[in-house]
């Protein structure tokens, strides 16, 4: 089974560039150390490296897929694999134009609380998507949103993908995918298209996502409001344990 995680970023993306400060090789490196064999850099709005970087990886024994987080119609939207990728800034209209067999849609963090995944307008392109990300920026307190990722994957008929969305070279090893194929573009797609995959997924700490948000350089006023969300997750829980306590 190959180890697989189909969502990266590096320090030459346009947008989250300000605070990613490892490079492809740098990433690849981490992941051939932490036995992924199959990775996919996927900067926001655009493709930021050569074939150098897949040269890179072949050597260190990874399978690395061209890819890109764009934005469309509003939404983030991992495109993989694509022979000629639409515009970083595009609609799903586009997306349909230029996606070819060979070529792998994922809808990211489609639930997130930051609202920039499609959400419930998943169901309206069934024919678009090839998988639904369960993301592994999440806490112990904070699976709902990855809950109701897996729950439209099963609805549309299509595989859940374990993914890093990684900013950060500690992400690496803990959210993944295992696939049943041979190191190959066309047997990886093929087996994420029919469901030879398997979730593997770690929860962070709130060390973890205080150190995350912290090195993405986020603000006072974004601090608190994290700290207040993670508050209200926690009152939810609590209360929802006292009406349903679990059986002993």
């Amino acid at each position: 089974m190959l180890r697989a995680d189909f969502h990266h970023h590096i320090d030459a993306d346009p947008i989250d560039g300000k605070f990613v400060r490892h490079s492809a090789g740098e990433l690849i490196d981490r992941a051939a150390t932490a036995g992924l064999n199959v990775l996919a850099i996927t900067c926001h709005e655009s493709v930021p490296y050569d074939d150098a970087a897949h040269r890179y990886a072949a050597s260190r024994g990874v399978l690395l897929l061209r890819g890109m987080e764009a934005t469309v119609d509003g939404h983030h939207v991992l495109l993989l694999n694509f022979p000629e990728f639409p515009p970083g800034v595009c609609s799903m209209a586009e997306i349909v134009a230029r996606k070819t067999r060979d070529a792998l849609v994922i809808a990211p963090h489609p639930f997130y609380p930051v609202g920039l995944g499609m959400g419930d307008t998943l169901a309206s392109y069934p024919e678009v998507f090839d998988a639904v990300e369960f993301s592994g920026l999440y806490t112990p307190l904070t699976r709902r949103f990855n809950r109701r990722a897996a729950d439209h994957a099963r609805r549309l008929g299509v595989s859940v993908v374990g993914n890093s969305d990684t900013h950060f070279l500690w992400q690496l090893g803990r959210t993944y995918t295992l696939i049943d194929a041979v190191a190959e573009p066309a047997a990886v797609i093929d087996a994420l298209r029919h469901g030879r995959v398997q979730l593997v997924t770690q929860p962070l700490s709130w060390v973890h996502v205080a150190r995350f948000v912290i090195q993405s350089g986020g603000t006072a006023d974004f601090l608190k409001d994290s700290l207040h969300y993670m508050m209200r997750i926690l009152r939810r829980t609590r209360a929802a344990q006292r009406v349903d306590p679990s059986p002993a």
